[in-house]
């Protein structure tokens, strides 16, 4: 029989080792926090160059702003209000001549059956310089109508249409009318 000799009160345990490692690793932390403290430090501050440049765009986007201003000023002014309202009214009124009257009454005889007849015809031009033609169509019979709109749609001339409305013959108007918008490919 083994006897155990142990005369401590409290055995020894194995703490030791615990407490050096534990130690040794809240050093190793410390120093790589103060590692990453410095290294956040010395980079803290913008590069010169960088500097000098964000002060360049800021002089120049206060210059930019002060130059909006100004212009802005001189387009609120009331004379000047005028003046590009009228030049805008004679840039519409410009662009409504330069349409040819001689051409789109040729290229609408070219495609208008001869029991159609044209009783009302209004250009308009669009924001893309496109011309849309409103009329208004007179026929003798529905068949008549459908002739012309299928000779609309085979030529290359016209595009896109619409038929707004219709009205049967009345005493006084012994024809059928109707109310359409073509795309007209006359290019101003």
């Amino acid at each position: 029989m083994k006897i155990q000799l142990n005369l401590a009160s409290q055995p020894f345990r194995r703490e030791r080792l615990f407490w050096v490692s534990a130690g040794a690793n809240a050093i190793a932390l410390l120093a790589i926090a103060g590692l990453l403290l410095l290294q956040y430090a010395s980079h803290a501050e913008l590069p010169p160059e960088q500097i000098a440049m964000e002060t360049k765009l800021r002089a120049e986007m206060a210059r930019l702003s002060a130059e909006e201003r100004q212009v802005n000023q001189e387009l609120g002014d009331a004379a000047n209000e005028d003046v590009l309202e009228r030049s805008m009214f004679l840039n519409q009124l410009i662009t409504r001549k330069g349409i040819s009257w001689t051409r789109t009454f040729a290229d609408l005889e070219k495609v208008l059956p001869p029991k159609v007849l044209m009783m009302q015809i209004r250009p308009e031009v669009t924001a893309t310089n496109n011309v849309v033609l409103e009329m208004q169509v007179g026929a003798e019979t529905r068949g008549d109508f459908i002739e012309f709109l299928k000779a609309l749609e085979s030529s290359e001339l016209f595009g896109r249409l619409a038929v707004r409305g219709s009205s049967p013959p009345t005493e006084n108007q012994p024809l059928w009318r109707y109310q359409l918008t073509v795309q007209y490919e006359q290019r101003l």
